[in-house]
């Protein structure tokens, strides 16, 4: 019978899980075990149950460093457009108060203005392209998906070592490698539906921008 394997950070794994802050997520290896190994399934399925773990766990890490970097990015965008719509739109004050001093320094002050309100609009147009206010909240959406799912696996191999612990009949094996693919696919469905959203995102934030600049 297998037993419960303790909780595991992925950094504390082998070197194929050190690299946490890689740029994307990457495909890892599946414990390939010999039929010699297998003669004791119990560990067998505990390396099997801790590399499953590991994975999710990389993976939920992983969105929410992401969701930091996407945040700061996004945060830096918005609040350098208030500062430039903000200059811009005072602009016109410095103008009416230099027209005492003369016209073409209150005509300089005017299209400083209409320069830093295009700048403005351009940090919020970049935000919008590149999806960073959205993404840093898909971020945090699918982090908490991937430890809800991840969750339910804990407790369900626990359900299956109670069995086999209560039981009169041991776990068949088959139940707990279906139990492994079911929580693995799903794993990766849940990051799957994530690029699918982003992708889906930025070509119709592109294909926004192209037609606003085609009606100019």
């Amino acid at each position: 019978m297998p037993e419960q394997p303790a909780p595991s950070r992925p950094e504390r794994q082998g070197g194929w899980l050190r690299g946490r802050r890689q740029r994307d997520l990457r495909v890892h290896p599946f414990p390939l075990l010999t039929p010699d190994q297998w003669r004791e399934p119990g560990d067998s399925l505990r390396r099997m149950y801790e590399n499953a773990q590991a994975r999710a766990m990389e993976a939920a890490d992983w969105y929410l460093d992401d969701r930091v970097r996407m945040r700061f990015a996004s945060q830096v965008l918005r609040g350098l457009a208030i500062l430039l719509a903000a200059a811009g739109g005072l602009q016109p004050l410095a103008a009416a108060a230099g027209g005492t001093t003369g016209e073409q320094l209150g005509g300089g002050n005017l299209a400083w203005g209409y320069v830093l309100l295009a700048a403005a609009g351009v940090s919020v147009a970049l935000d919008r392209i590149l999806g960073l206010s959205s993404r840093w909240m898909r971020d945090i959406m699918t982090a908490q998906k991937i430890q809800q799912r991840l969750v339910d696996f804990q407790f369900d191999w626990a359900e299956l070592n109670a069995r086999a612990s209560l039981g009169a009949e041991p776990v068949p094996v088959h139940d707990y490698l279906a139990l492994l693919r079911a929580f693995l696919s799903d794993i990766s469905s849940i990051t799957q539906e994530e690029t699918s959203e982003w992708v889906s995102e930025f070509q119709s934030a592109v294909a926004q921008l192209t037609n606003q600049a085609g009606n100019r």
